[in-house]
């Protein structure tokens, strides 16, 4: 692969109420805004479509439009009637990462959609306020569906979070962030062709796409702003900072608000792990964001271009509420998942590949549990695993024997695990009953076998 250094100047675009005909939308010079669909009834048609890129146009599927896909927000207690349409011409599923959501609508790869089927989930929320997002997960098949285009975030409000004093207008002073990077080929397209060395070390780009734009200026005001960091990617580990060591506050991790908030200069993410970060610009200024990809060189991959215009100030934040389960008091069940790298393009957990008609445990509905999960690696190979568990947030009790980070402190949905790494975790399963995935969310490792599944009874 090629390797394209770039720089992004953006502009700024809102669009809102999304219909079918909604379209993201890589302008030059412009960073899409995501529609919303803040409606109960949520319509999704998947389709095909075609990206243009300044350096030529690549074959894509979305939802509701060309590439990506609506955000979806919607408040605790809600009950969404969804309608998915599947308008490919292959079948596919639409999972709800993060979402505690009953199994029969969690969709998995047990939750086919056919061609010219509609799936119609209704799933009430019974979680706090989270940037959670969707994609694909259909059985050796999700990173090809994840890297054409298939993927949006779902954003869920509660009482809580309405009453913080920090930006909540949606694509105005609270932002989406979908990180991405795509493989751009000598014609100047992207299209998913994995090696066995992609499959071993995930299927990573030479070119870095923001909300489906490359090259994109975001035009702001002076004022404080929130972002909702999404890693997109099949299997890029990204860490993000800002060009002139601007710090910022993250207040939120996978599954809702830290207890406490995280100043920081950068960002260590991994794919389908979502932060939510508060940062002030006072001055009017130009600042690259900065992305580098594990393995490779640090990229400027945004440009603030922040204006004397004043905007709005918000405080931030130092304590936040976040309520967990006390996995420390009584007799749990205690569970070990060993993530290895077998060989070129062999991945296991507990010394197994996925099989859709092997149940690989059972559990108790409304039970607790204790879970140490374990990156083994492969000599010095050093293969990075990424450890995500379907319906439930867990709580990091430790991290290599030690406390969590202050950024592992909250809920999380989705871990990253380098080789050598373990961490211990306690899970709980509320409410439903039925089947659910637990597996690595670099894409490459998941299809090539890294999953599990598992019953509550």
């Amino acid at each position: 692969m090629k390797k394209i250094i770039f720089s992004l100047v953006v502009s700024f675009i809102i669009l809102s109420d999304s219909t079918a005909e909604d379209v993201i939308k890589a302008l030059p010079g412009s960073l899409p805004i995501p529609p919303v669909i803040s409606s109960r009834q949520i319509e999704l048609e998947m389709r095909e479509g075609r990206l243009e890129l300044p350096f030529g146009t690549s074959e894509t599927l979305g939802f509701n439009g060309d590439y990506l896909g609506p955000t979806i927000r919607i408040q605790k207690g809600d009950k969404a009637d969804i309608t998915v349409v599947n308008n490919l011409n292959e079948p596919t599923t639409v999972h709800w990462h993060g979402l505690h959501v009953p199994a029969e609508y969690d969709g998995g790869p047990h939750q086919i959609i056919k061609v010219g089927e509609t799936w119609s989930p209704e799933i009430t929320i019974r979680q706090n306020a989270a940037t959670l997002w969707y994609h694909p997960h259909l059985m050796g098949k999700t990173a090809e569906h994840v890297y054409r285009g298939l993927a949006g975030m779902f954003i869920i409000d509660d009482e809580y979070s309405d009453s913080l004093d920090i930006p909540r207008d949606y694509g105005v002073n609270d932002i989406p962030l979908i990180l991405q990077d795509r493989d751009i080929d000598d014609n100047g397209s992207f299209s998913y062709k994995p090696t066995r060395p992609d499959i071993m070390h995930g299927y990573i780009g030479n070119a870095t796409l923001i909300n489906g734009a490359y090259e994109p200026v975001l035009n702001l005001n002076r004022g404080s702003y929130r972002f909702r960091i999404l890693n997109g990617s099949n299997s890029s580990i990204y860490r993000i900072s800002f060009s002139d060591t601007h710090s910022f506050t993250v207040i939120a991790s996978d599954g809702g608000f830290l207890p406490e908030t995280v100043i920081t200069d950068r960002l260590i993410i991994s794919p389908g792990e979502r932060y939510e970060i508060l940062t002030d610009f006072s001055v009017e200024t130009e600042i690259k964001v900065i992305l580098e990809i594990y393995g490779s060189q640090p990229h400027e991959a945004m440009s603030i271009s922040v204006s004397n215009d004043e905007g709005v100030f918000f405080p931030h934040p130092k304590r936040l509420v976040y309520n967990h389960p006390d996995y420390e008091s009584g007799e749990l069940k205690q569970r070990t998942f060993n993530m290895e790298t077998r060989g070129m393009g062999l991945f296991t957990i507990n010394g197994r590949q996925m099989d859709m008609d092997v149940m690989n445990f059972s559990l108790k509905q409304d039970s607790e549990e204790i879970w140490t999960v374990k990156n083994i690696g492969m000599g010095m190979m050093n293969i990075p695993h990424s450890f995500h568990v379907h319906d439930t947030q867990f709580t990091v009790l430790s991290f290599n024997g030690a406390p969590p980070p202050p950024l592992y402190r909250g809920p999380k949905d989705t871990i990253l695990l380098m080789a050598g790494d373990e961490a211990v975790i306690g899970v709980s399963f509320r409410d439903y009953t039925g089947m659910y995935m637990y597996h690595c969310h670099l894409l490459e490792h998941e299809d090539a076998g890294m999953m599990g599944q598992f019953m509550i009874e």
